[in-house]
Order: C-alpha cells, then structure tokens, then sequence
C-alpha cells in the first residue's frame, strides 16, 4: 500500500492542485533522512507536475524561463512506502502544523502554500532520476504494452516458474499489482491462484491480463483502497470500495513463499501448496 490505483489518484490530486501555482523552494522535514540535495535550480521558480506510472511516481519540475540553453526540467522520483499521500496546506491553515508533524517532503509556493508529502510511518523515498527500467508498462495506461510484455516472456522467463499469485507481485511485468490487488484479481478469474504461470493455457493468461486491467480500473474509479494509514486525498468515502472488495481480509488466506499474506477463495484450499505456511493465517 499504496498501490497502483492509489499512485495516479495521487499524482491526479498534485496536478489538481499544483495547477497555475509556482513554487520557489523544496525542504524535507527536521526528522528525515533522506540524503537527498533539493535545491534543483539554484533558488529559481518552478511549476510541478505528477506522472504516475503502475506505483511509480514522478514530480516534474520546469524552471520558469527555461534555462540558458532552453527548457530546464527535473524529474523527481517518489516512492510513497506503506502510508505516503499528498496533501496541499494553506499557508495561513489553522491545521497547518498538525499537518506538517508527519510531512517530510514540502514543496512550497511563492504564496507560502505547501503542497506535502505525508507519511506517518516515513518509509516514503524521494531521488532525482527516471523511470525505473526493472519495473513494466502500467497495466492501465499502458495496457498494450503490459499485456505484450506478459505474453513475450510467459514461456522464456525463469520469473513464470513462480506460481500465479506470486508472479502477480513482479513488477518487473505487473507494476503496481500489490497485495489487495492480486487477491481481487485471482479471485474473479476462474485460474486456480496455486497454478505455476508457465502452464496457464493461453485463454488462462488472457483472462488474467484483462481482469488485471479491470481491477485497477475498478479500484481507481472508486478512489482507492482506503486501507490502513491511506486516506483519498479528495475526500472519497471508502464504502464504494470496501463494497468492491470480495476477498481481500474475508476469504481464506496463507502466507506465501514471498513472505506475504495471500487472501483467496475457499474452493481452492485443498490446491495450497505444502510450501505455504498456514501456521501464521488467520
């Protein structure tokens, strides 16, 4: 968490937000420590926009005037953790420094307004950089792409030696498929979870290629998973989405080899694999 859905509903919200606003400065909060420098123009004034792309997220920040050369742009990468979301502050907010308590990435205005990474648990990273090239296509900007991806490397890759519900956590072909998403993935297809991905049939890869598509289309439309420490950042109630979810933290579940706690449908249980620890379900 977050996942993909919640990573462009984010990145939505700073372009929202950001829109026709100019920013003069970057500070990180007392308590961080991330290392890195965050003065990208020397003092000059910038205007921000959000990429998002599976659960990868990019700031990119355009100096006003452009450089000596022409255009001079930056691309900031941030990685949210467990809780990250972003929040814009007033500068005259009477909740301006409750806020600011757990908000460790501040880009600020030319009028004071602070537009705020907000990560209670501060797992949330920030570097200058790209596209991480080990990550996939977005499995919903950039279906084509993914679903080409998926199909080029199921019968090459070592990677669909794993069985489905763990290929489902690569993102080197799944980028920002995470825990919730791959249960209510798996849950609506008619693939047992446990099958190992190289001997799905091709009907079977299909069917899961869509339905990766359809989830995370579903769960962004409804605003997100609003579970544990994140919080739709436009206000949407979680009914919508908590109605949507069928087996996330209601089915039967099992730790996985990868560590991780996978939720399914009980008509699979006698299919868990002997590999599973199911001393810790619950």
């Amino acid at each position: 968490m977050p996942e993909l859905a919640e990573v462009k509903i984010m990145s939505d919200f700073i372009n929202a937000v950001a829109t026709n606003q100019f920013f003069e400065k970057i500070e990180k909060s007392p308590v961080s420590k991330v290392k890195t420098e965050l003065d990208p123009f020397g003092g000059g004034i910038f205007t921000v926009r959000a990429i998002s792309r599976g659960k990868e997220l990019m700031l990119e920040l355009d100096l006003v005037g452009g450089g000596p050369t022409g255009k001079d742009q930056r691309n900031l990468m941030v990685t949210l953790g467990m809780s990250g979301s972003w929040a814009m502050v007033r500068h005259d907010s009477p909740k301006k420094e409750e806020v600011l308590k757990h908000a460790h990435l501040r880009l600020i205005t030319n009028r004071g307004d602070l537009l705020v990474l907000h990560d209670v648990r501060r797992f949330a990273k920030w570097k200058w950089g790209t596209w991480n090239s080990g990550r996939g296509p977005c499995p919903l900007t950039e279906f084509n792409e993914f679903a080409n991806a998926v199909r080029a490397n199921w019968q090459s890759s070592k990677a669909f030696n794993s069985p489905v519900n763990e290929i489902l956590m690569n993102q080197g072909y799944f980028n920002g498929v995470g825990n919730y998403l791959r249960a209510e993935i798996l849950y609506r297809t008619d693939v047992m979870p446990f099958t190992i991905a190289k001997d799905l049939t091709r009907d079977q890869l299909e069917e899961i290629l869509k339905t990766v598509h359809l989830c995370v289309r579903d769960a962004y439309t409804l605003g997100g998973g609003q579970l544990k420490d994140w919080v739709n950042p436009n206000g949407v109630p979680a009914d919508g989405f908590g109605a949507w979810m069928q087996v996330y933290g209601k089915g039967n579940n099992v730790i996985d080899k990868t560590g991780r706690r996978f939720w399914y449908d009980p008509k699979w249980e006698n299919d868990v694999p002997e590999s599973y620890n199911r001393s810790n379900s619950k």
